[in-house]
């Protein structure tokens, strides 16, 4: 991984990537997945080795406290982070100086870190979040080769939750003929029920390809998938909205599972209880449903 010597690291929204990586595989084509740019990281990625001399020097400047939000452009616990540390040492600096954090990480290494995520939580505010988009483990490595296996992420989850730690999944990426099975799913539900979710949600049931990358993303689906490009040549022609047939169906299963277990399936208020800073020394502890009260009355 290159490495680079960065100017700035926290974002106007208080954002923090240490790390640039490439996704790769079909889902690095999902524009929905907030892959603006990935294209133009480096094959070999890049690592900002002064991430932590930075953010001390701006949570020192900070007027107030506030969440900081890892990881929501680049991977923050990708297999180099064994070696260099870095994401360690920032999650050090965001607890001394009591400030929160919400991570997004599809990697098992974030348990190596669960005794700052913890220490952090007690003083503010620490949540999670990760993706699925299958139970199946052969199939969940072949749509996302990137993150650590569907098993060691539900880990994380559980691990997280017998440690109080608010976890959210995003259900994503979703490809038509391919994991968008309606008993799939229910079984996907199942196990994160299981997993004391806080928040369940989704970005659709389907693909959003830009034009440039129409054709290399139907190279990539008939090497994963022999007979799926013209598959889905046939069903969906020149269009770049590739929605899932029964879209509707699997709308409707997502909400009535949220509905009966609690879980809030809305991302703005997922994305509000994400940013919400609290500071438990003051006695401000605002949860989910202190925040929206009427998400009580079940997700609608």
């Amino acid at each position: 991984m290159r490495t680079i010597e960065a100017k700035t690291i926290l974002s106007t929204q208080n954002g923090l990537n240490i790390y640039r990586s490439r996704r790769w595989g079909l889902r690095a084509f999902d524009a929905k997945s907030g892959n603006a740019g990935q294209r133009k990281v480096p094959e070999e990625g890049e690592v900002k080795e002064n991430a932590p001399e930075l953010l001390e020097t701006s949570l020192r400047r900070k007027r107030r406290k506030c969440m900081i939000m890892i990881g929501g452009m680049s991977e923050p616990y990708p297999k180099e982070e064994e070696h260099y540390g870095l994401m360690r040492s920032c999650l050090k600096l965001i607890d001394r100086y009591g400030f929160g954090a919400t991570v997004q990480s599809n990697s098992a290494l974030l348990l190596r870190d669960l005794d700052l995520l913890v220490s952090i939580h007690r003083k503010t505010r620490c949540t999670v979040e990760m993706s699925l988009c299958t139970p199946d483990e052969a199939l969940g490595k072949k749509l996302e080769p990137d993150a650590s296996r569907v098993s060691e992420r539900l880990r994380v989850l559980h691990s997280l939750r017998d440690a109080g730690i608010p976890a959210a999944v995003c259900l994503t990426p979703f490809f038509p003929f391919v994991n968008d099975d309606w008993n799939q799913l229910r079984e996907l539900l199942s196990v994160c029920v299981d997993a004391g979710l806080y928040g369940l949600y989704h970005c659709g049931f389907g693909v959003t390809l830009r034009a440039s990358e129409q054709e290399p993303f139907y190279r990539e689906l008939e090497e994963c998938f022999p007979g799926f490009g013209e598959r889905y040549r046939a069903h969906y022609g020149d269009r770049r909205e590739l929605t899932v047939p029964n879209h509707e169906e699997l709308e409707a299963l997502c909400q009535t599972i949220c509905r009966d277990y609690k879980i809030e399936h809305r991302p703005d208020r997922i994305f509000t209880y994400q940013h919400a800073f609290v500071d438990r020394s003051a006695g401000e502890q605002l949860s989910l449903f202190q925040l929206f009260p009427e998400a009580t009355d079940g997700a609608g």
